[in-house]
């Protein structure tokens, strides 16, 4: 798949990944939250960054109840119409999410939390190289939102997502962990 350029990845992994049925989205999800709830990595940590599941995206509920219900504050990217982009803000529970741009749930109340004080970050992806580069939809979104944080960054996907490379920019965002249900793949040191 390295000889494509990055939308024709982006069209072939979206495409691969709205081809699972619920079954097998709610499957592999599940072990992929079982795989992270594993990870000593994650533990210790206060501010915790996640993402809503659309378009089949690995479904991260369990692991953000679980963050939930052991007293850290747990952030979700939400659009700000009078910055026209994404901040961090505050998730409080399911009850409070809205559907912001591209129908992208996220919570109804704006309550912004400074991306410093993120020490951990899940991240969706299209796919993501082996080196930690991540392929997203290419509106630079993650790119942005993750500029000023030291957060660990772990990229969460499908185990078909990871390839080998692609040609990635200086911009592209790099994660620390990649997650599937099958595997975890370092790929800095932390």
């Amino acid at each position: 798949m390295t000889k494509f350029g990055k939308t024709k990845l982006r069209a072939f992994y979206l495409k691969k990944r709205l081809l699972l049925t619920q079954a097998e989205n709610q499957q592999k999800s599940r072990q992929i939250c079982e795989n992270i709830l594993q990870l000593k990595q994650t533990e210790s940590k206060n501010f915790v960054a996640c993402y809503f599941a659309i378009n089949n995206e690995p479904n991260i509920q369990e692991v953000i109840d679980h963050f939930l219900n052991t007293g850290n504050t747990v952030t979700a990217p939400a659009f700000f119409n009078k910055l026209k982009g994404y901040k961090f803000v505050k998730f409080f529970n399911w009850q409070n999410l809205t559907p912001g741009p591209y129908q992208i749930p996220q919570p109804s109340i704006l309550t912004p939390i400074d991306p410093k004080n993120i020490d951990l970050a899940f991240i969706p992806g299209l796919s993501f190289a082996k080196n930690g580069t991540r392929l997203g939809y290419g509106k630079g979104v993650y790119d942005k939102l993750m500029t000023n944080t030291n957060a660990l960054k772990i990229g969460v996907c499908f185990d078909f997502q990871v390839i080998d490379n692609f040609n990635a920019e200086s911009h592209d965002l790099r994660v620390d962990f990649i997650i599937t249900e099958k595997r975890l793949i370092k790929t800095r040191n932390c």
